[in-house]
């Protein structure tokens, strides 16, 4: 297990433990003084989905507040899969996957804004409003509590909102966390911003980003000479551009910078960084060269994290690694049945052009081993927009 995924499993193990132990403290109080009854059940399931709804909805305009102080401009507005974007100027809406917990919102620098972009406040403006709302809930609360006798009814609608403060803090400890889980949380990228290069960078990723899923495919990439996991996956972008034009030895040399800075760099990064060299030199080496590099250059723990790491540039490469040297149809197919689950996690700005690696990989296989009967596998190009 990666270490991104093992913090992964901590992070939720630790929120699980706090939502147990609300359920089984406040509201198992309060299920014993309420005159609900069995509707508690009901009132409870109400009460966190609403919370969850109202929750994501501030979370995000939050973001959107955030984003225009910031001086961006909003691209989409992602609230629990309910997607308004623009398009010619004109707001559309529809429903959309989200990178986060609750919704996403895409941004992207104003071009002519005096000075440089600060994403500050469009990462912070979210879990501030988490806070102020949990505070806010619990000094009503606590002045209700000192007011004299109250209702049931009042009680109950008090321990409603208790409920809505509740979601609102589970999502502020998720997203307050500085490490990356499943998705880039706000607090993992208000770190890397705080550098001024990453700043930059942060900048630039979202520009290139928002040029090219507005159909522009040979907008202008900066590269940046200095690596971190920011600046690393804005030349990913460079690097595809150069895949998808066969200009491999150029792409090479961005890579290996990217591999080269190891010590400033995620596991995942720099792993799919050699996935993508070990793709290089195979689909661009004769394969005795291409087999001695890969068994002199590529060690064998490598090899087995390729192998369970469920990304389109790993599975490509590990068909290959597999459909070529070691000539194992079983492991093709079990990295080929993890397609669908890997190219629903790829960007979407590079997925036309990751489905065209793979097909050339995969037909590679297949001229390799006609027998094997792997055309079933080819995934459908999807058009350019």
């Amino acid at each position: 297990m990666k270490k991104e995924d093992l913090t992964a499993v901590i992070v939720y193990i630790f929120i699980l433990a706090i939502a147990l132990l609300f359920g089984l403290t406040v509201l198992q109080a309060r299920a014993g003084q309420t005159y609900l009854g069995d509707m508690f059940v009901v009132y409870v399931i109400g009460g966190v989905i609403s919370g969850l709804v109202f929750n994501a909805v501030i979370f995000e305009l939050a973001h959107l507040v955030g984003a225009k102080i910031g001086g961006y401009h909003v691209a989409s507005l992602n609230i629990l899969g309910l997607c308004w974007y623009k398009l010619n100027d004109r707001i559309k809406f529809k429903f959309a996957s989200f990178d986060g917990l609750t919704g996403e919102t895409k941004i992207y620098p104003k071009a002519n804004h005096k000075k440089e972009p600060n994403p500050t406040a469009f990462l912070l403006f979210g879990s501030l409003f988490y806070v102020i709302e949990v505070i806010a809930v619990a000094f009503l609360f606590i002045v209700a509590t000192k007011t004299g006798e109250l209702s049931a009814t009042i009680w109950d609608v008090a321990y409603f909102f208790v409920i809505f403060a509740f979601i609102g803090l589970l999502i502020l400890l998720y997203n307050i966390m500085p490490f990356k889980l499943d998705s880039a949380t706000d607090g993992y990228r208000l770190t890397l911003v705080s550098n001024a290069k990453n700043r930059a960078a942060f900048n630039e990723l979202l520009r290139v980003e928002h040029e090219i899923a507005s159909g522009n495919q040979d907008v202008e990439i900066k590269v940046f000479d200095q690596i971190t996991n920011f600046t690393a996956d804005l030349n990913l972008n460079k690097v595809y551009v150069l895949l998808d034009k066969k200009e491999f030895k150029e792409a090479e040399v961005l890579i290996e910078n990217i591999i080269a800075a190891r010590n400033d760099i995620s596991d995942t990064v720099y792993l799919r960084a050699v996935a993508q060299i070990i793709y290089i030199k195979i689909m661009t080496l004769p394969i005795d060269e291409a087999k001695k590099y890969f068994e002199e250059k590529v060690p064998v723990p490598i090899r087995r994290d390729i192998s369970k790491d469920v990304s389109m540039v790993s599975i490509r490469t590990y068909i290959l690694m597999e459909g070529l040297f070691d000539k194992s149809r079983s492991e093709c197919i079990i990295a080929l049945n993890t397609l669908k689950s890997a190219l629903k996690q790829t960007n979407p700005a590079r997925k036309v052009v990751e489905i065209k690696l793979f097909n050339e990989a995969l037909q590679k296989i297949i001229d390799a081993h006609p027998d094997w009967e792997l055309e079933q596998y080819l995934l459908k190009e999807e058009l350019k927009k």
